[in-house]
């Protein structure tokens, strides 16, 4: 006999998945070729980083702000939108059996998780400042913050 309040199932995690990916898609699609990153004024920077005169510090720091928390934001929007259907069957699949199957929006968190570090590698990257032990810490920490709100989703739901 099934229950009557269903709870959304992988079909919408792939839906919703698929719309957020190809909405990141299309707004890193405008940016790029829309948006100008560097103010016109100071196109110098780009010759003396051709040039090996200049570091990407620099010339990121003459950079339009916006545009490049535009572009981050992207990032993130379209990696959550490719990773909410892998969060959401790998929860599904390792989960616990009282939790089954697994809340959306638990997937969706674990999947900004996933869109957070790459715009975080992203933005490393772009100041030249990206290593792979940087990047793991981070992820190591970003899996952290997850454990730890799963334990206290646990210890909540014991709790009453």
């Amino acid at each position: 006999m099934q229950n009557s309040t269903r709870r959304p199932g992988i079909f919408a995690a792939l839906v919703l998945g698929a719309s957020l990916c190809a909405i990141g898609l299309l707004a890193l699609q405008r940016i790029v070729d829309y948006w100008w990153p560097i103010d016109v004024g100071r196109l110098d920077l780009i010759r003396e980083t051709m040039l090996d005169r200049i570091d990407a510090p620099t010339l990121l720091s003459a950079a339009n702000s916006e545009v490049i928390l535009a572009f981050l934001g992207a990032i993130l929007v379209t990696l959550t939108g490719l990773f909410l259907p892998l969060a959401f069957f790998l929860n599904k699949r390792f989960g616990r059996a009282t939790t089954f199957p697994p809340p959306l929006l638990v997937a969706l968190r674990q999947a900004m998780w996933v869109g957070l570090w790459g715009a975080f590698c992203t933005w490393l990257q772009m100041n030249r400042a990206m290593g792979l032990a940087i990047a793991l810490l981070v992820a190591f920490v970003f899996v952290l913050f997850e454990l730890l709100l799963q334990i206290r989703t646990q210890v909540a739901r014991t709790a009453v």
